[in-house]
C-alpha cells in the first residue's frame, strides 16, 4: 500500500476537516452599490497605513511582509471616518498560496480578495457591502474581469455577504488535518446530494 494511502486511511480515523470554499465574481455584471449612513472615506492604501491595518486586529502578516507584497503589485483599499482605517479590502493580482501545497492561480485580468475586515463597532451597518461594492468598482475601472475569494464554509456572515454582492461558489475544497497537527492536500468535496 503506497504511504499516502496509508496516511489518507489513518488519517480518516484522526482527522479534523473543513470546507474551503472559492468563490468567483464576474465584474463585467452590475454591481450595485449602497452607500453607508455614516460619512466615510474611501482611498487606496499605501506604505504609511501598513501599521495602522495590522493593529486593526493583529493581521496574518507584519508590516514589513505587507510591504513587500505592495511592491509585488497588491493593493488595499481602506475605509476612514476621521482619519482613522477601520475597514480595509485587501487584494493580489498575482497566484497566492493558501498552504504547504496549494497555491490558488490567479488568471491573467483576474484578482484575487486576500482579506477583507471591519471593525466590530461598525459591523451590520452596510460597511463590508459597500467596501467590497467599490472595491469591485475600482478593479473593474482598472481592467479586472474577475474577483476570487475564499473562505471555510462555517464563515457565516463573509459567505452572506459575498453571496450577496453576487459571488457564486466555483469550487468546494475539504481541507482535513491529522490530530489537528499535520495538514492533509485538500481534495475536492463531493457535490451536494439533490
Amino acid at each position: 500500500m503506497p504511504f499516502r494511502e496509508s496516511i489518507r486511511r489513518l488519517a480518516e480515523r484522526l482527522e479534523t476537516c473543513e470546507e474551503w470554499l472559492e468563490l468567483v465574481r464576474n465584474l463585467e455584471e452590475p454591481i450595485f452599490l449602497t452607500e453607508p449612513s455614516i460619512a466615510v472615506t474611501l482611498r487606496w492604501a499605501d506604505k504609511q497605513d501598513l501599521f495602522a491595518l495590522n493593529a486593526l486586529q493583529g493581521f496574518v502578516d507584519d508590516p514589513a511582509i505587507m510591504e513587500h507584497a505592495m511592491d509585488r503589485g497588491d493593493r488595499c483599499l481602506v475605509l476612514e471616518q476621521d482619519q482613522r482605517i477601520f475597514a480595509f479590502a485587501w487584494v493580489t493580482f498575482r497566484d497566492y498560496g493558501l498552504a504547504l501545497w496549494y497555491t490558488l492561480k490567479v488568471q491573467q485580468g483576474w484578482s484575487y480578495l486576500v482579506y477583507i475586515f471591519v471593525h466590530p463597532v461598525y459591523g451590520k451597518q452596510g460597511i463590508g457591502a459597500y467596501l467590497l461594492g467599490s472595491l469591485m468598482k475600482e478593479l473593474r475601472e482598472q481592467g479586472t474581469r474577475r474577483l476570487l475569494s475564499g473562505m471555510y464554509s462555517n464563515w457565516d456572515a463573509s459567505f452572506r455577504l459575498h453571496t450577496k454582492m453576487g459571488f457564486r461558489v466555483q469550487r468546494r475544497l475539504s481541507q482535513c488535518s491529522l490530530l489537528n497537527l499535520f495538514p492533509l492536500p485538500p481534495t475536492p468535496s463531493p457535490p451536494p446530494s439533490p
